[in-house]
């Protein structure tokens, strides 16, 4: 086991920058490895110091992450700081704190990713927007952790419901391409908004003229509330149906699905129109 020694620390700042005579590698996908000290990486990562002390790996496959990920990982485990985190290798250094467990890091990389949260607004970028999202999903998607995804939530609940609405029908343009894990995200950030993406839906439903539901439907009939669904459109009810009526499930469990959403439609139709008969009555 690696000294006691606590991180983050700059007790390898020196070497930063420095021709470096490592004794371990990082294999990349291309170009040559990246060298590295084992010694002050193993102080950061348990995982590196299982695999260096007692399986004797000289070499690690980071075919995965580009270089510049590698690099900033590296710096941040010799220095304790990082300083060399971009929006661009953001979610690699991510991905490589939670591969070699250096805890740390992950920590860190969650507060970058709040601080740029947190100065997003009004007048922020789709760009910005979706890099937000997007981080979430992949998050939740690879490491299965919410961390970005409830931040996510709690800025995006700030927004108003034209922009919420303006940013969902950009972000699921092409909702046939939507993964259930995109979906998932959607539908949390939504919150009691969930009628916008319901309406993105019926236009895909109406326009594709699907006969079976892909992924992305499927995945939003299982995500959503009905009741939070109809709300604040019930208008919605009617033209929900008929597109769900034009659609023949071979799956049972789509048929299920199909049907448990048209049964409640009707049903809390049915609802109204008793109570409209009990007010005239009245």
């Amino acid at each position: 086991m690696a000294p006691k020694v606590r991180v983050p620390a700059d007790f390898g700042i020196r070497h930063i920058g420095a021709p470096s005579n490592g004794d371990i590698s990082f294999n990349m996908k291309e170009g040559d490895p990246i060298k590295a000290i084992s010694v002050i990486l193993s102080l950061n990562s348990p995982v590196i110091d299982n695999l260096t002390k007692k399986l004797f790996q000289t070499s690690l496959d980071a075919e995965d992450f580009s270089r510049d990920a590698v690099d900033c990982f590296i710096e941040a485990s010799y220095s304790g700081e990082i300083e060399a985190v971009t929006l661009e290798n953001f979610r690699d250094v991510s991905k490589m704190s939670h591969v070699f467990n250096v805890s740390w890091l992950g920590d860190r990389c969650v507060g970058y990713f709040d601080d740029f949260l947190k100065k997003l607004d009004t007048e922020s970028s789709h760009t910005d927007l979706v890099f937000a999202v997007d981080e979430a999903v992949y998050q939740l998607s690879t490491i299965k952790k919410r961390v970005l995804l409830d931040l996510v939530v709690q800025k995006f609940s700030q927004l108003s419901v034209e922009n919420l609405d303006k940013f969902f029908k950009e972000y699921l343009r092409d909702f046939g391409a939507s993964t259930r894990c995109m979906i998932d995200c959607c539908v949390a950030i939504a919150q009691s908004n969930i009628h916008i993406i319901l309406k993105i839906l019926m236009g895909h439903l109406e326009k594709k003229e699907l006969k079976v539901l892909d992924v992305g439907s499927r995945a939003l009939l299982k995500k959503a509330d009905m009741n939070v669904c109809f709300l604040k459109k019930p208008e919605l009810r009617k033209r929900f149906s008929t597109a769900l009526n034009q659609i023949t499930p071979v799956d049972q469990n789509d048929v299920r699905l199909i049907l448990s959403w048209l049964k409640h439609a009707k049903k809390k139709k049915k609802k109204s129109r008793r109570k409209r008969k009990k007010a005239r009555a009245r």
